[in-house]
């Protein structure tokens, strides 16, 4: 029996959070959390509001809102709307995509995509990968739905060297791309009826990969060949790849603004339901998929370790709250909700191989009510004075300062 569906789920429909996200209805969930479909209060607009408990034991949504951040601006990834955390749950707000490329392909006649679609899709998606690439991350789970992720990315569409339990390189994302337009193309793989994960191993290491082209344009020879020829250490060749589409494209004459297979004949499926700002969200797919699997990319990039990575990163509502917020009478108090704590605000500036963290200093006010012995107030609203700081010129590397024990007043703050 699935203890998982069993299991209460984190939000109840109509819950409020921050008093600014009223919970519509659950629309994703899995080992690594939850996905709820939200109503932003502020700007009127449907989003997604991805939450994990706090009691998790395996935190990983810190990492997803950093990477999130630092793609920010790249083509075909979520807008990054905010974040914050309780005593119950972390949570990240993004922009809600609509139904993933797994649902539209079974959803055509012949479960497969034309051409036209899966060349055009490889394009966005190939697009995608070089991005999370180029700020120094591999994803390891590339594949259409993006739910629930299993041992180091999905049985189906993981490369041999996951199976294997091996370290992760960026060709295996291109390995994990590669099964996954054969399938939009073809609708099935050789081994889709098989669970076992070792057992798909096996048969992936002694499969014939020429076979998989059978019905693939004569240029994805150049893509299998050049992903074949790849190791851990070697950085793809991304404009070469992006040519085996584009040539393809080129000799069937097919155009970027043809209608996707989904958009034909009438049909009323819709891709996004918010009002993005970036239009192209409403009527084209995004490629958006930086999930909760992500992990620094070795070779000619600096190698980050997910804790340098995280250094000093807070799941703060920074940009949750509007940038003008009313002014209260004099005396009155804000009212928070049970169970939730205060969150430090923050300045966010992300560098290619750094991240970097400069908090916000106390206004003069708050500075001299403090001088004046007023009531302490929330730990959350500065640092502890013995914290080691970053200074900003200082690269994320293995070699840094050791950090002290965290206080009990620090914790509340970061995760």
């Amino acid at each position: 029996m699935n203890g998982t569906s069993e299991q209460a789920d984190i939000l109840p429909p109509n819950c409020m959070v921050k008093d600014r996200w009223k919970v519509l209805k659950k629309i994703g969930g899995g080992g690594f959390g939850e996905i709820y479909e939200a109503l932003d209060l502020l700007t009127r607009e449907n989003v997604a509001l991805k939450v994990e408990s706090a009691q998790q034991p395996k935190q990983v949504l810190k990492m997803e809102v950093a990477v999130l951040k630092k793609l920010q601006g790249k083509n075909h990834v979520c807008k990054f709307i905010g974040c914050g955390r309780n005593d119950k749950f972390n949570y990240v707000v993004m922009q809600l995509q609509g139904r993933n490329l797994a649902d539209l392909r079974r959803s055509q006649p012949r479960g497969t995509f034309t051409m036209s679609t899966t060349l055009r899709l490889g394009k966005q998606i190939l697009e995608s990968i070089e991005a999370i690439h180029s700020v120094g991350f591999l994803h390891r789970d590339i594949k259409p739905p993006r739910t629930v992720a299993g041992f180091r990315g999905t049985v189906r569409y993981a490369s041999v060297n996951a199976h294997k339990n091996k370290e992760m390189g960026r060709h295996d994302d291109l390995w994990s791309l590669f099964y996954m337009l054969v399938e939009f193309a073809v609708g099935q793989l050789p081994w889709r009826k098989i669970k076992d994960k070792e057992q798909v191993g096996q048969i992936k290491e002694r499969y014939d990969h020429r076979m998989l082209l059978k019905h693939m344009p004569q240029e994805f020879n150049i893509f299998l060949d050049h992903v074949l020829a790849l190791d851990y250490y070697t950085k793809p060749d991304y404009q070469l790849l992006m040519s085996v589409f584009e040539n393809s494209m080129k000799e069937r004459i097919i155009t970027e603004n043809e209608p996707f297979d989904w958009e034909k004949g009438g049909s009323d499926v819709t891709l996004s339901t918010s009002a993005s700002t970036q239009p192209q969200h409403n009527t084209r797919p995004t490629a958006a998929m930086v999930g909760a699997i992500v992990t620094p990319v070795p070779g000619d990039l600096q190698r980050e370790n997910t804790d340098d990575v995280l250094q000093d990163e807070h799941l703060s509502d920074q940009e949750n709250a509007p940038p003008a917020p009313p002014s209260r009478p004099p005396g009155e108090t804000s009212v928070q909700h049970a169970g939730e704590t205060g969150e430090a605000w923050e300045d966010t500036d992300f560098n290619r191989n750094r991240l970097r963290i400069t908090m916000l200093t106390l206004t003069e006010e708050e500075a001299s009510r403090r001088s004046g012995g007023s009531p302490a107030q929330s730990p959350c609203h500065s640092l502890p004075s013995g914290r080691p700081r970053r200074r900003e010129s200082e690269p994320i590397g293995p070699q840094r300062p050791v950090r002290e024990p965290a206080s009990q007043s620090e914790e509340s703050c970061a995760l």
